[in-house]
């Protein structure tokens, strides 16, 4: 594999090993009659407990790349390997399966369900896995708790500010101790203030549980904070 890792905030890190690993990975999309390639043969390692920030611009291919890395969608071309699981091999179910066991994911716009509140929205992907009902709402309980909701376990979105509705998202995207956490612009919604919270939350929780993430943003601070940055333009690691 061509060696695209760019290291622009610090050296990076040892890890114990590999936990992503992308090859060649190409995406295109048909808008009427115009075929438009987002991503052009994306190579990337990842280690595993490794905070990996994503820089680009608005239409660089940041979006996209997160939701092939998390099985949202599929590649055109080439190779993807997660925890040992080739995701370009899987059928759906399996890639569904895949989805709500290892991976977390967690949106500029929050994406929760307006009609439950903040303890059934994170409950909803351990109630996918068919978890006992009784485990999952004290699992979800605890995760309110540990991103410092725990009075707002009743409270539906449009009761929450939007820095809530980020940590909200967040219980969410850990409830299933995901082997791998993406955050696309998990900021971008957010004021400053907020949004250096937001970002002091994710970094403790990466430290806590060990997570390995990977975040999406045209934010070079919030970049400045994570262990390694990846310069995506035009669809490319600019090396």
């Amino acid at each position: 594999m061509s060696d695209v890792l760019t290291n622009d905030n610090n050296a990076t890190a040892s890890f114990e090993k590999t936990i992503l690993r992308a090859e060649g990975l190409t995406k295109c999309y048909t808008i009427g009659r115009k075929k438009i390639e987002v991503l052009h043969g994306v190579d990337m390692e990842v280690g595993q407990g490794e905070f990996l920030s994503i820089v680009g611009a608005s239409g660089s291919g940041k979006s996209t790349l997160l939701h092939l890395l998390g099985g949202l969608d599929r590649p055109d071309a080439g190779g993807l390997e997660v925890d040992g699981n080739h995701l370009t091999q899987m059928g759906g179910l399996a890639l569904s399966r895949f989805r709500n066991r290892s991976v977390g994911f967690v949106f500029q716009a929050y994406h929760l369900f307006p009609e439950l509140d903040a303890l059934e929205n994170v409950a909803l992907p351990a109630r996918i896995s068919r978890r006992p009902v009784k485990e999952v709402e004290a699992k979800a309980q605890e995760w309110l708790e540990r991103v410092g909701l725990s009075k707002r376990l009743d409270h539906r979105p449009y009761e929450l500010s939007g820095g809530e509705q980020q940590r909200v998202a967040i219980a969410r995207a850990l409830i299933n101790n995901p082997t791998l956490l993406l955050a696309d612009e998990p900021t971008g919604n957010l004021d400053s203030e907020t949004g250096s919270e937001i970002m002091d939350l994710l970094l403790k929780l990466k430290a806590e549980c060990r997570l390995t993430l990977i975040m999406a943003t045209h934010d070079r601070h919030m970049a400045e904070q994570t262990d390694r940055t990846l310069h995506l333009l035009d669809g490319k690691i600019a090396l």
